[in-house]
């Protein structure tokens, strides 16, 4: 399993201390909720959901994640785990994995982490994917690369997706591209079979649709 790393130490979920805050999460917690049909999800936590470690947050729960310098929001996928602690060791900030499973172990993962350095250098998103492109066949001088279309998030942005295959062969990787001020977000699924790809990849739209940047420290005044 490749990982796209950032530089940054994830750190776990606090609670808000802005109003803005405060009413994205009342906002998400709702919207995360409703299955895709309209009908209300079980949440988490209600009789018969079942237990997960600490750290692990199972179906749709809403959850705002922060970083170093910013906030962003993500709920799991029905059937997934957002888990804020099992991928510090490998820098990552919140990973998803199927319910029943470990990050360690589970051999489809999602993860979302932050790559900056955007806005500083004034690259356009077209410039920093072929970029991304050009690192992915450096390192698998045989592998294919392509076009996944795009897909809204929950903030209105437009996700760019890519799919990558080491071996040329059927996609296992795919990386959505979310333009913000100062970074790009990347949201990522990464099977270690082609099958677990497909298996996963509704899984993964709802994730990249349930992303929204909540803000800077700068932008929330903090």
């Amino acid at each position: 399993m490749s990982l796209r790393r950032s530089k940054e130490v994830p750190l776990i979920v606090s609670p808000s201390r802005t109003r803005r805050v405060v009413a994205l999460c009342a906002l998400a917690a709702s919207a995360a909720c409703l299955a895709p049909d309209g009908s209300r999800a079980a949440a988490a936590g209600a009789p018969g959901a079942p237990a997960t470690k600490a750290g692990a947050t199972p179906g749709r729960t809403a959850k705002i994640i922060e970083g170093d310098d910013h906030l962003f929001m993500v709920s799991a996928p029905r059937g997934w785990v957002l888990d804020d602690t099992s991928g510090m060791g490998s820098r990552i900030r919140c990973v998803f994995y199927p319910q029943g499973e470990q990050w360690s172990s589970a051999h489809t993962v999602m993860y979302v982490n932050p790559l900056h350095g955007f806005g500083a250098k004034a690259r356009t998103m077209t410039s920093f994917i072929e970029q991304d492109e050009k690192a992915f066949k450096k390192r698998s001088p045989r592998g294919r690369i392509t076009e996944g279309g795009t897909l809204p998030t929950a903030d209105r942005k437009v996700a760019r997706v890519r799919y990558f295959s080491a071996s040329g062969g059927a996609p296992h990787e795919a990386v959505a591209y979310v333009p913000e001020s100062d970074l790009v977000m990347l949201l990522v699924l990464s099977a270690r079979s082609p099958e677990g790809f497909q298996k996963a990849l509704n899984a993964y739209h709802e994730l990249v649709q349930s992303y929204a940047w909540v803000g800077s420290n700068a932008q929330l005044g903090r």
